[in-house]
């Protein structure tokens, strides 16, 4: 076992709740794991520790060694314990690493700081717009989720989008809980009757534009209903106390509870400006819910032609692709299917086998 090699990764993300980053993460070690197990990776020469400030938050593994290695939280942890606690190869997986060390993998999700920087803090726009480019320099191999994003680290940090590997995302955790229909009786949502949208509640995702839209409709029988959590210290101007009269938060739901929404909805809504990948139209697909999102950033590569698409910035717009929807149920369902269908061709051992690739070579 002498030549065995460890790759160590940067998981922070375990111990932190679930947004589309953390699942990336997550889903990305369950490949990795299940690579070990199948003799994909070969456990003999080959093994992964996980290094986390924290317990991690529900997740276990087989075959990936978990370290809780202190001191500290965070950024700083991840900046000052982090390079002492992996002496070897070091793989990230959510948009930052240890900014002055050389070599190692570095995923990054977005580079919103930039492309939408309203809709972040100062000091999160400060502490991301020092660490990521310094980490993305140093890094031997770079991965985005998409082409938009491979795309946007060449325009603003100045590496050529040739030089990263796009990874995509997966379809595959939509699909492993049952629905838990129960949130709908709790909260008094008409089932079939409610445009759905989930996410955290950051201005970028535009959730207002969906109610003014709905105001254009003057569609009474159809409520809007969202999903996720809220973080008034990452995004600017988030605050879940001032959604307009009409939406029904229901905050964060457990992965059953989230299907049973997409599942119900007579649709869902995404008029994000600007999205890295793009997680939860593919949830939606994945789970037969006809999809209306964004024409903008990463969204074409997810939707394909099995979406509507709707300018983000034209209330009207967003109006009349929700009323297409309302009004054709033939097209509901057509959609549905061509979601379905898409949405499987989207898969984490895909994603898993692309940094593997990339980053065996370097071990």
């Amino acid at each position: 076992m002498s030549g065995r090699r460890t790759v160590f990764v940067n998981a922070r993300f375990l111990s932190e709740p679930i947004t589309g980053v953390q699942r990336c993460g997550r889903e990305l070690l369950r490949e990795f794991d299940a690579m070990l197990e199948e003799g994909e990776v070969d456990r003999g020469r080959f093994g992964f520790t996980l290094l986390t400030p924290e317990p991690p938050l529900g997740f276990s593994c087989r075959h990936l060694q978990l370290h809780v290695a202190g001191p500290w939280r965070s950024h700083l942890w991840e900046q000052m314990a982090l390079p002492r606690r992996a002496p070897g190869f070091l793989l990230s997986l959510k948009n930052t690493a240890p900014a002055f060390r050389r070599g190692g993998g570095l995923l990054i999700h977005d580079l919103q700081v930039y492309g939408c920087p309203d809709t972040h803090g100062r000091t999160f726009q400060r502490l991301y717009r020092f660490i990521t480019p310094r980490a993305a320099r140093r890094a031997a191999a770079l991965f985005a989720p998409s082409q938009f994003t491979a795309g946007e680290i060449e325009r603003f940090l100045a590496i050529p989008a040739a030089a990263v590997t796009v990874t995509s995302e997966g379809h595959e955790h939509a699909l492993r809980e049952g629905a838990d229909p129960a949130i709908l009786a709790r909260h008094r949502i008409p089932a079939g009757a409610y445009l759905l949208a989930v996410s955290s509640l950051n201005p970028n995702k535009n959730f207002a534009a969906v109610l003014r839209a709905l105001r254009l409709l003057d569609t009474r029988d159809v409520a809007f209903v969202i999903a996720g959590g809220a973080n008034p210290q990452v995004f600017a101007r988030s605050d879940p106390t001032a959604l307009p009269a009409g939406a029904i938060h229901v905050g964060r739901v457990s992965d059953a509870e989230l299907r049973a929404l997409y599942e119900n909805a007579l649709a869902f809504v995404f008029p994000s400006f600007y999205e890295g990948f793009g997680l939860p139209p593919l949830e939606a697909m994945a789970l037969g819910c006809p999809v209306v999102c964004s024409n903008s950033s990463s969204l074409p590569e997810v939707g394909g032609d099995a979406v509507l698409y709707c300018d983000p910035a034209d209330d009207a717009d967003i109006a009349r692709q929700v009323r297409r929807l309302i009004d054709e149920p033939r097209l509901r369902g057509e959609l549905a299917e061509r979601g379905r269908r898409r949405a499987a061709g989207f898969r984490w051992r895909d994603a898993a086998r692309r940094i593997w690739q990339r980053i065996e070579p370097l071990l």
